[in-house]
């Protein structure tokens, strides 16, 4: 019998450290910081679509790395990266001579933005609605191929990005993950070609971890 009775005290204590364990876990702590990787889908628009490229690119990445810096507000860093593509059947441009030249030509245009980020939430809880603002500097790199003329062009340039978006949280404790999503506008000071200023607005969504 007394074999019995400690056992049963000895089980009763594992479960009752497993279920000290498992409230733990499911109590719920404001994130300090979210790490966001997001699938980016953009379009050119302004003179990037009129004078350059239309299609709209499916080749976009970005990093965020935000930390609060109050209930409702975080500030951060974030990476973007985006291609833009497009062949033309027939263009007729002018070289540096003034002679034209009709015929295909193949355009892209990569954006590589490093930015220093701030966010502002809307209200508190699982789903999270969000104001931001991302400013700081974009390497773009142009090229344009017509026949044996390629034309490319490089700098390094400002870029604004404000947007408006959410989080929601999938599951949450010690730790959480989630789900991000976002439309966003960019506005840089890139000229190339017949650009000025190129622009996009796109949308994002993607994944985060927050601790």
């Amino acid at each position: 019998m007394k074999t019995m009775i400690a056992t049963m005290a000895a089980l009763g204590a594992l479960l009752a450290a497993g279920g000290a364990r498992a409230d733990g876990y499911e109590t719920y702590r404001p994130s300090q910081s979210l790490y966001i990787l997001n699938y980016e889908i953009a379009s050119p628009v302004g003179s990037f679509s009129d004078k350059f490229i239309k299609d709209t690119s499916w080749r976009g990445l970005s990093f965020e790395s935000r930390s609060m810096v109050h209930p409702m507000i975080s500030a951060g860093i974030g990476f973007t990266f985006n291609r833009f593509e497009q062949t033309y059947s027939n263009v007729v441009t002018t070289n540096s001579s003034g002679g034209t030249l009709s015929g295909p030509v193949y355009r892209y245009a990569d954006q590589f933005a490093v930015k220093g980020l701030v966010h502002g939430y809307l209200m508190q809880g699982p789903l999270r609605p969000y104001l931001g603002l991302g400013i700081g500097g974009v390497w773009s790199y142009s090229y344009s191929q017509a026949a044996d003329l390629t034309t490319p062009s490089n700098s390094f340039d400002f870029i604004l990005s404000p947007e408006v978006g959410l989080t929601y949280t999938v599951a949450r404790g010690g730790s959480s993950v989630g789900l991000n999503a976002a439309f966003r506008y960019n506005y840089t000071t890139a000229d190339f070609g017949k650009v000025s200023d190129a622009q996009t607005i796109g949308f994002v969504f993607g994944i985060f971890g927050a601790y």
